[in-house]
């Protein structure tokens, strides 16, 4: 496998170790990280392929953070999967449609569903 670098931004310290363990055994580097400012802080310079981005966290949420992705960070060439607790219809629209969001997948989820979400945006399936 090449060297693939997945950022994971939640504020919840078990979702964020469960996603750690579960793709550094997959042979990705996985850089965690609790805040949507401090993942902008490091964005340039870890040039994540796939980021993990929660919606609901404390001071900036994902809808923001997802924003300012598109509209910074845009030339990277990331891919942006939304892992969230919202999930409805309108949240769905919002995250894939108007913030455009790669992949949208709802809380809880099933870690196997997850890591083949992440294979196929890779196009490793």
């Amino acid at each position: 496998m090449k060297n693939i670098k997945i950022m994971v931004i939640d504020d919840d310290p078990v979702i964020r170790e469960l996603l750690r363990f579960n793709l550094a055994a997959r042979g990705y580097e996985v850089i965690s990280v609790s805040s949507g400012g401090e993942a902008l802080e490091i964005l340039a310079d870890e040039q994540p392929d796939i980021v993990l981005l929660d919606v609901i966290m404390p001071e900036m949420d994902g809808w923001e953070v997802l924003k300012i992705m598109r509209d910074h960070f845009e030339h990277f060439g990331m891919k942006i999967l939304m892992l969230t607790a919202k999930s409805t219809e309108k949240d769905k629209l919002i995250g894939k449609s108007i913030l455009k969001a790669d992949e949208y997948i709802t809380k809880p989820f099933d870690i196997d569903d997850l890591l083949k979400t992440i294979e196929a945006m890779l196009g490793e399936n």
